[in-house]
């Protein structure tokens, strides 16, 4: 890092710098509803992907069976 990097750099973190106005509680809180939203729409998916291939094995079960 050149001089005006680091002064740049050293200046962020200062108590009136950027990073001053960061909130952690503020983070935490939309860090957790995205994982938690993202969970949940991943969930879904397997749910109806492992009844798609449910559906799948018992029609061919059916059709091999001659009852369909």
């Amino acid at each position: 890092m050149s001089g005006k990097a680091v002064i740049k750099a050293a200046q962020m973190f200062t108590t009136t710098g950027k990073a001053s106005r960061t909130s952690i509680v503020k983070e935490i809180i939309i860090g957790t509803t995205l994982g938690t939203a993202l969970g949940f729409w991943w969930q879904t998916y397997h749910w109806d992907l492992a009844k798609r291939w449910d559906n799948y094995y018992t029609a061919l079960e059916l059709k091999r069976t001659g009852q369909a």
